[in-house]
């Protein structure tokens, strides 16, 4: 079995048609199991089905390809931004601002449970251990399947399974960046899995702990950390995470899960003021030691999970989920002096999120011959988040150059705000033939928020506090899709597509940064509807596999916007057309392989009160995208991948016009390298390369400036070696 085989199913197609792959390791001892001990995966997924082909693209990214891939790639997010068509780069810190799919918002889900939150982080792809994750969907449009926030489709992260024959997994893993080598840049992870079943009782545990070193760029510069929205340099990561399950009898099974991710920085670096002086784009952000911050940027993530399966139920198989995440989150500390609605402090804000919610979903034969299936359910989810702000002494903080942060106190940024979200959801999906097939749905939510009275930042200072007044909102939407698949001769699809997305407003937004004056009812917080257009095909000749996809989103209201740190806020009626592409040579006779992707979008809005349109920003539309990879596997034991991820230049100003992520961009191409060998049935040894040829570069995020001035201008990081080590027990 090659290793690096596009995984195809046994259709001869697979929903990973549209990514390339590179799977199919020696199987382990749980690969090796029985039936009846199989791994068992339960999840929340609505998406699959064994009726009719997907009428959209998806990713499928399996276990061992994941573990292969995390050789070549510093982050999650970076990782899914190399292999999936239409993401845009990560930011290559720790947020995911910027990196939108098909120009909009993705929704992530671990297991089912979602991370995005209403007063966004944009930390939500950062809050994943990869060592943990059995499988990546990346499912591409507009969704409204599971609720809010899948406006540019959807990231479900399954982690691994509890179940099977007794298997055992230790993984080592030391990294050093390559451009300048020390102590300081080391990077290490030790990380180890078990899973098994006794009876009707299965378990798996996952442990994991790891050391984020130093960052330095191609001509060996320590990287300095982002001030606007955080990093993970000198940071220490270890996350827990179990399940326990039950077989109640044949057709149902219970199942427990828990997990604990918390990742700190401790790092004796800030960022230097006073490259923000200088002209944007004329310098790069500068470290300057000697940091004094008791607490630095944080991220803790604890997800709790109950799971009950009936297989039959009246001849529907029911699938309910209740869950819990606990989500915090600490920033770097900003010097907000210049803004009046965070009362000319030195601040560094913190988020609390407790969400609660559940999943039912059932899926209904209605007729004899198994043609025709309606998967429905209902969602409830829950979330209350707010904002503490620690303010620091200016005084210490100037006449140490910004080094020194002396907390004075903590302050209310956002009081706390609670969104509730109920929703209810029918799929028809009918197959009339070999060759045709049809879904088509609706769902419908209704959503409220509120939130107390509070003093705003823009009172800290006032002698007589004026507090802003509390209030509630509510919304409700109805969303429809609608898709068809003609498979003309074997393993060849072409389908059509119609679906809507919708996003709730992030009301957080305009809190935090208001004035007494404010009126949450007359604010401009109607939900985001989005319309996704889309023809595609999926095909096979022979060892050549390829899609492609021509997508057109529109929305009447674009997402709240905040520009100059939120003073300035505006929906936009959006326009977003794309074509994505794929081609997969994979041959089982040859050692050799290789294939790529491309991505191209425009987007055009209009501003509100505006009569014409312009180009949108380039933190929603990135450049062309193309990306490539040639593997060669001399031997059953020996795989080699090189890969190519190239973004073209693009110019954001707009005729002249100049503005919050509207600045000249130039191209990059990075190359990465990885290698791995397999010794005997139960070791082997992994060796990549980032960046293989050290080249020096800013990606996209840092050429658009987070921040509008230099202090967010970062090069990427050079040559990074990784080598890991792992054994199966």
């Amino acid at each position: 079995m090659s290793q690096f085989r596009f995984t195809v199913l046994a259709s001869a197609f697979s929903l990973a048609f549209s990514a390339p792959h590179a799977n199919a390791q020696t199987p382990t001892k749980t690969d090796q199991a029985t039936p009846a001990l199989a791994p068992i995966e339960v999840t929340a997924q609505r998406t699959k089905s064994d009726l009719i082909r997907p009428t959209r693209q998806v990713n499928v990214i399996e276990h061992d390809e994941l573990d292969e891939l995390r050789q070549g790639s510093d982050s999650f997010a970076t990782l899914l931004s190399k292999i999936v068509p239409g993401m845009a780069d990560s930011s290559h810190t720790a947020t995911d601002f910027g990196q939108t799919l098909r120009g909009r918002n993705l929704l992530v889900l671990v297991d089912g449970i979602p991370l995005n939150t209403n007063r966004d982080s944009a930390r939500n792809l950062a809050s994943i251990n990869p060592a943990s994750i059995e499988k990546v969907e990346v499912l591409r449009g507009s969704s409204a399947i599971y609720g809010s926030g899948a406006t540019g489709g959807i990231v479900a992260v399954t982690t691994r399974p509890a179940g099977g024959a007794p298997h055992a997994e230790t993984t080592f893993s030391v990294s050093s960046p390559l451009s300048r080598l020390g102590q300081e840049g080391l990077g290490g992870e030790i990380q180890h899995y078990l899973s098994g079943s006794n009876g009707a009782i299965d378990y798996a545990l996952n442990v994991d702990l790891e050391h984020i070193g130093a960052s330095y760029d191609g001509r060996g510069n320590r990287l300095a950390p982002e001030p606007s929205q955080g990093d993970l340099f000198d940071s220490n990561a270890g996350s827990i995470g179990g399940k326990i399950g039950m077989r109640i009898d044949r057709d149902q099974r219970l199942q427990f899960a828990a997990s604990h991710y918390d990742v700190k920085q401790d790092t004796d670096y800030a960022s230097d003021p006073a490259v923000a002086k200088l002209t944007p784009g004329s310098a790069t952000a500068r470290p300057l030691k000697g940091l004094q911050l008791a607490d630095q940027n944080r991220i803790k993530n604890t997800l709790l999970s109950a799971d009950y399966q009936h297989q039959d139920v009246l001849g529907s198989a029911l699938s309910a989920q209740l869950y819990y995440r606990d989500f915090f989150t600490r920033f770097t500390p900003f010097d907000a002096r210049a803004v009046a609605t965070r009362g000319n402090n030195v601040d560094q804000v913190m988020q609390n999120s407790s969400v609660l919610g559940s999943r039912l979903t059932i899926n209904t034969p209605l007729t004899s011959d198994q043609k025709t299936k309606l998967t429905w359910g209902a969602d409830f989810n829950q979330e209350r988040s707010d904002m503490p702000d620690d303010i620091f002494d200016p005084k210490a903080y100037d006449a140490s150059g910004g080094t020194v942060f002396k907390k004075t106190g903590t302050v209310t940024y956002m009081p706390s705000l609670t969104t509730r979200s109920i929703g209810g959801f029918g799929q028809l999906q009918h197959k009339f033939s070999q060759q045709w097939s049809a879904e088509g749905g609706l769902r419908y939510e209704r959503a409220n928020a509120s939130f107390d009275d509070f003093i705003p930042l823009s009172q800290y200072r006032a002698a007589k506090p004026q507090a802003v007044k509390g209030g509630s909102v509510a919304y409700s939407a109805w969303l429809l899709n609608l898709g068809a698949v003609y498979s003309p001769v074997k393993q060849q699809e072409f389908y059509a597509s119609f679906s809507q997305g919708f996003q709730l407003p992030d009301i957080g937004l305009q809190i935090r940064n208001a004035t007494p004056q404010f009126k949450l009812a007359s604010s401009a917080l109607e939900p985001v509807k989005t319309n996704n257009y889309e023809l595609g095909w999926r095909g096979a000749f022979g060892n050549l596999l390829s899609s492609l996809a021509v997508f057109y989103t529109t929305s009447k209201l674009g997402d709240v916007q905040s520009f100059n740190n939120g003073l300035i806020l505006t929906r936009t009626g959006e326009k977003i057309l794309g074509v994505e592409g794929s081609l997969d040579y994979l041959p089982e006779d040859s050692a050799w392989g290789g294939g790529g992707t491309m991505t191209w979008m425009r987007g055009r809005e209009r501003p509100q009160n505006s009569a014409s349109d312009q180009i949108m920003s380039g933190y929603r539309i990135p450049p062309l995208k193309l990306t490539g990879y040639l593997q060669y596997k001399p031997s059953s034991r020996w795989s080699n991948r090189l890969q190519a991820t190239y973004f073209a230049a693009r110019d954001y100003r707009l005729d002249g016009k100049t503005g919050f992520g509207r600045r000249q961009v130039s191209s990059y191409t990075t190359l990465d390298l990885i290698s791995r060998y397999q010794l005997g049935k139960q070791d082997m040894v992994s060796v990549g390369v980032e960046n293989l040829l050290n080249r020096y570069y800013t990606p996209l995020y840092s050429q658009l400036m987070r921040n509008s001035n230099n202090t967010s201008r970062l090069p990427a990081t050079g040559a990074v070696l990784k080598v890991g080590y792992s054994h199966v027990w």
